[in-house]
């Protein structure tokens, strides 16, 4: 399989501030996307239907973030 870059880059900045505990989540949201599991959720999950509220795609990609780095506090 061929591999191809992320569409962002990291830039890492010196200063007094470091990188939050949130910096890896950009690559698992690249995952989600790579492994196909967002046109599976959009072939399977027919709950969330119509323009309004949250599609079947962020309610399942929000909970397996909240799974991925816990609560937030």
């Amino acid at each position: 399989m061929a591999q191809r870059g992320l569409p962002y880059e990291y830039e890492i900045e010196e200063g007094k501030f470091g990188l939050t505990a949130m910096g890896g989540l950009p690559t698992y949201l690249d995952l989600t996307s790579a492994t196909g599991l967002l046109k599976s959720i959009d072939r399977h999950l027919k709950v969330c239907t119509g323009d309004q509220g949250w599609t079947d795609q962020d309610i399942t990609v929000s909970l397996g973030v909240i799974s991925l780095f816990g609560e937030l506090s």
